[in-house]
């Protein structure tokens, strides 16, 4: 997606080079009734309310939904209004995902975001005003200078204004950034891996103690309230993604044509459709990237339906069980309360194999 720092000739591009991958895409999935839409990736909130609208319509007149199809929209604390509520609402998008990050007005200034708490809290108002009753909230834990007090105020906010839903993520430092240089000269300051370890038992545990079901790793949801999208994925289901870095997974296939807006232009302006990177699965491949897919979910793998793969990982599972990461009885495989502290451990170990 076009961020607000894209001229609006870029986004204008934008919507126009996402038609022309739409019409690349309309015969090979015409006869198919998609049962998500995710909106995101980038911030399409941040388009205005006549650009927002030729996106919905330039994806409803491409493809077909099914009737209780979940339509998410990711948003920006302060982008939205009335007029591009209206919008999202016409074209059937009843789940939100609001990008809080945290209700420190601190570290939001030393994130450099471009909103602060009260940016929050007025859109998640002006969503409820507006009927929506589906609304995530994204954290992002282990943040520079932050401690168990801020997650405790950040979390104990989300559940005081009754969101249905929290997603967790780990701070990424990128290169050939403010946040990478820093962190290359150890000045950013970040939790050590004991804190973080703590942050994230903290944040289980709160949230569970507040009628939040820990469905998958680091995703909580009120009952009846888990994403329907993020549950295909993790189903290892196909999928469409359209638009600059978005991947793609379908005909035993991962790939994705760009890696970012400017190459995305450049080659929709050229209609080229050669991959800018690729990844064929084999079949034992998919079949073992399945079973780690289906442990990052609290009833983890179903053992009658991954017994081949199973008995191939049978050393590194009977490992992984002895120190105590994974667990298992005659229906399923989970990870154990720490091994889903030390989930990136355990998938090195069963994926190596």
């Amino acid at each position: 997606m076009i961020t607000n720092s894209g001229s609006q000739d870029k986004k204008t591009e934008f919507l126009s080079s996402l038609e022309k991958e739409l019409d690349h895409y309309h015969d090979r999935f015409r006869n198919v009734f998609f049962e998500t839409l995710y909106l995101g990736g980038g911030t399409p909130s941040s388009l205005s309310e006549e650009a927002l609208k030729e996106l919905l319509s330039l994806i409803g007149s491409h493809f077909k939904f099914k009737k209780d199809a979940e339509r998410t929209c990711e948003v920006n604390p302060g982008d939205l209004d009335e007029n591009k509520i209206r919008v999202l609402k016409e074209f059937g998008v009843r789940r939100i995902s609001l990008g809080a990050q945290t209700f420190n007005e601190g570290t939001l200034k030393r994130l450099n975001r471009a909103h602060d708490v009260e940016d929050t809290l007025r859109s998640y108002d002006l969503l409820r005003q507006s009927g929506f009753q589906n609304i995530n909230m994204d954290f992002i834990l282990s943040l520079p200078g932050e401690t168990l007090e801020d997650v405790k105020h950040s979390l104990g906010k989300a559940v005081k204004l009754g969101v249905e839903h929290v997603s967790l993520y780990e701070l990424t430092i990128e290169e050939h950034t403010v946040f990478g240089d820093q962190h290359r000269k150890g000045k950013l300051g970040l939790p050590d891996e004991d804190t973080q370890m703590k942050l994230l038992s903290f944040a289980r545990d709160f949230l569970k103690q507040n009628n939040f079901e820990h469905y998958e790793l680091l995703n909580y949801a009120k009952p009846g309230f888990r994403s329907r999208h993020n549950l295909l994925y993790w189903a290892n289901e196909d999928y469409l993604g359209l638009g600059p870095g978005a991947f793609s997974y379908f005909d035993g296939r991962r790939f994705r044509s760009s890696a970012g807006v400017d190459e995305y232009l450049e080659k929709m302006r050229h209609g080229d459709w050669t991959p800018h990177e690729e990844e064929v699965l084999t079949p034992e491949k998919k079949e073992i990237e399945s079973l780690l897919l289906a442990l990052r979910l609290s009833e983890g793998a179903a053992i009658k339906k991954f017994q081949p793969v199973l008995q191939k990982l049978k050393g590194s599972v009977n490992k992984l069980e002895r120190q105590g990461l994974l667990v298992q009885d005659p229906q399923s495989l989970r990870l154990s309360p720490r091994g889903q502290f030390l989930a990136e451990t355990v998938f090195s170990e069963l994926s190596s194999v």
